[in-house]
């Protein structure tokens, strides 16, 4: 990565889930990224543990400055960059190449780091595309603009300024149980404006590098709010692949209500590979 990137802090937090005794490892480990205002607990709710009972060998960072890394007072000096380092810090440990899976900025960020570094394959949920945010941002203005103006709330204040029903309409598609959006409203970062900049035209990312030297599953929500099914079949044409999408299933895939379906369908991807 550049230079410019922020320095390192030290203390970036990894949630792992390995094969349980009894089950096959796969050959292939896997490396979950995470989107704006999240960390790594949102895939510990399901989907570690999941894919783990597959036999694969998951890891998931919380990109410095959320959850429960090291670099909160330093957020918004960070940018993808720096993001795409935690990146690179994670995979140099690990004995082979991993399957990237990027939800939102996480797919942003994977993408920026295979720019330079090779992965054994590429799984994005929802992902910001290769363009960035202004197009979504721009399309959430003329659709849903009250949205639009509390996630600048959580941006430029702090998450907790927020509402339960901003996450329900910004996340989930159907989620109707209190606890379930209290955790993980709780749970919920600030993110960086650094990083954010990048995304809103800072930062233009250039796959025909490596769009053609690795399989690459592109999915979406259908009752995304954010990221619109226009822009997740825009990522997959300009990746040459084709998008596929989840009725009833809202910006989080991995934690909506219909995870399940989510989880089998990139796990049958995931074989059809050979990982």
């Amino acid at each position: 990565m550049t230079d410019a990137a922020a320095e390192m802090p030290a203390g970036l937090e990894i949630l792992r889930a390995l094969p349980p005794e009894g089950v096959t490892p796969r050959p292939v480990p896997l490396v979950f990224l995470h989107g704006a205002f999240a960390g790594a607990w949102c895939w510990a709710e399901h989907f570690l543990p999941w894919f783990a009972s597959q036999g694969y060998a998951c890891y998931a960072p919380s990109f410095r400055g959320h959850a429960g890394s090291a670099g909160h007072d330093k957020l918004h000096s960070f940018g993808i960059e720096d993001y795409a380092k935690d990146v690179a810090s994670v995979v140099e440990d690990l004995p082979t190449p991993p399957v990237l899976i990027g939800h939102s900025m996480g797919g942003f960020v994977g993408m920026r780091y295979l720019e330079e570094t090779p992965a054994r394959g590429l799984v994005l949920l929802a992902s910001v595309p290769p363009i960035g945010l202004s197009a979504p941002a721009l399309s959430l203005a003329m659709w849903n603009p009250s949205l639009l103006s509390e996630i600048a709330l959580l941006q430029q204040v702090d998450p907790k300024w927020s509402s339960l029903d901003v996450m329900r309409g910004a996340l989930f598609s159907a989620e109707d149980d209190p606890e379930v959006l209290a955790r993980h409203f709780d749970q919920m970062d600030g993110e960086s404006r650094r990083a954010t900049l990048d995304m809103h035209g800072g930062m233009r990312l250039r796959p025909d590098g490596w769009k053609d030297k690795l399989p690459i599953l592109v999915l979406g929500a259908s009752n995304d709010t954010l990221i619109r099914k226009a822009f997740v079949r825009s990522t997959a044409r300009r990746l040459g692949r084709r998008a596929e999408f989840f009725e009833e299933t809202g910006h989080g895939m991995m934690l909506d209500r219909s995870w399940p379906k989510v989880a089998v369908r990139v796990a049958e991807w995931l074989r059809a590979q050979g990982f």
